[in-house]
């Protein structure tokens, strides 16, 4: 009898021998030469997912909630089988079967055993494909679609949460579809390693450091403009939107968090310093000038305080005639914020002395 490896809760696995069901006329039957399971997936059938307390409606794509039943007694777990996509040789044909001739070389989705009885429709041709790239379609396919859904365009910034198969493919397609730059994160170093050597420009450890805070920093305080998360973690999701600019894009690509504990959609907390600063007596000044003096005066004016304001690491808001608004410590944490307020407003003070007709303070 053919063998498979099987589990009941994930913690323990064993290969045990299993009865293959009658070939059907459009199945093929398969020897499996290789087998790939898929992290994510195994997980979630294992400590359950999205699916366990609500229903998928497949025409609305959302999720619904599922109708109150009497509790059922508990069903003592049983062994099944695992696995993701398998490459093999067809040793078998169904009397139907009109795509594949027994020899060829096939792959498709399946578990981890030795013997499968496929349908000729769900599966493909090996080709000029290699084994690995074969039980690698699934995650690129994924990827793919991450990408796709992101609208990543030539030149844009890309963070990618999470450096399992998914991930890593991820960051290869979006580097080959023009992403400027590329940030992944993930607490591997081995999957990090792997991520440098194929396109990512800096990696980070979400658990030594504020990985949204750090693609921040790398990008000028802009953050990225197409965020990826394929973990299906949920503090890995709260920093893909934290560390995404203004009018950016988020893709979840898993179902979503198990425990979205660590989502804050709530906003942040946070003390900062802020600055408004306007031009003393401007009526009676535009009076004065002519108005393309007046522009003049203006524009120089609100460059000195810009410049004043960004070197010490602050956020200008807006520009409100002829005034400016600023803040210091939001969206990014800047250490001493209120001391570095105070030397911005010294330093407008003196640039502005220094502009003509204002010498005088």
């Amino acid at each position: 009898m053919p063998r498979r490896i099987v589990t009941e809760d994930g913690s323990r696995f064993w290969i045990t021998e299993y009865e293959l069901p009658t070939l059907e006329a459009n199945e093929v039957q398969i020897k499996v030469q290789l087998a790939a399971p898929k992290h994510g997936t195994e997980a979630q059938l294992i400590s359950g997912s999205a699916f366990s307390a609500k229903q998928w409606h497949p025409e609305l794509r959302l999720f619904l909630p599922r109708p109150e039943s009497k509790e059922t007694p508990a069903v003592a777990p049983v062994p099944r089988g695992i696995g993701n996509m398998i490459v093999g040789e067809v040793i078998t044909i169904g009397s139907a079967v009109t795509r594949f001739t027994v020899g060829e070389r096939v792959f498709g989705y399946g578990q981890v055993c030795e013997l499968l009885n496929i349908p000729e429709d769900k599966l493909f041709p090996l080709g000029a494909l290699t084994e690995s790239d074969a039980v690698c379609c699934d995650p690129a396919h994924v990827a793919f679609v991450a990408v796709r859904d992101g609208n990543i365009r030539v030149g844009d910034d890309v963070a990618v949460f999470g450096l399992g198969a998914i991930g890593l493919l991820a960051v290869q397609i979006a580097k080959a579809g023009g992403a400027r730059r590329v940030f992944a994160v993930d607490p591997l170093a081995l999957r990090r390693e792997h991520a440098l050597a194929h396109g990512a420009t800096e990696v980070f450890d979400p658990l030594t450091c504020d990985t949204a805070l750090q693609i921040k920093l790398a990008t000028k305080k802009l953050g990225v403009d197409v965020s990826i998360e394929t973990s299906g973690n949920g503090k890995a999701l709260n920093d893909a939107i934290r560390c995404v600019r203004q009018c950016g894009t988020v893709v979840h690509v898993p179902w979503g968090p198990k425990d979205a504990s660590a989502l804050k959609l709530g906003g942040e907390i946070r003390d900062v310093t802020v600055m408004f600063v306007d031009i003393e007596n401007f009526t009676p000044l535009g009076e004065k000038l002519k108005p393309e003096e007046l522009v003049r005066v203006i524009n120089e004016l609100l460059d000195a305080c810009s410049k004043a304001i960004l070197a010490e690491q602050g956020t200008i808001d807006k520009y409100i005639g002829d005034g400016v608004m600023a803040f210091w410590n939001a969206p990014v944490k800047i250490a001493e914020h209120q001391y570095r307020a105070a030397r911005a407003a010294l330093g407008i003070r003196i640039a502005v002395a220094a502009l003509p007709g204002f010498g005088d303070g």
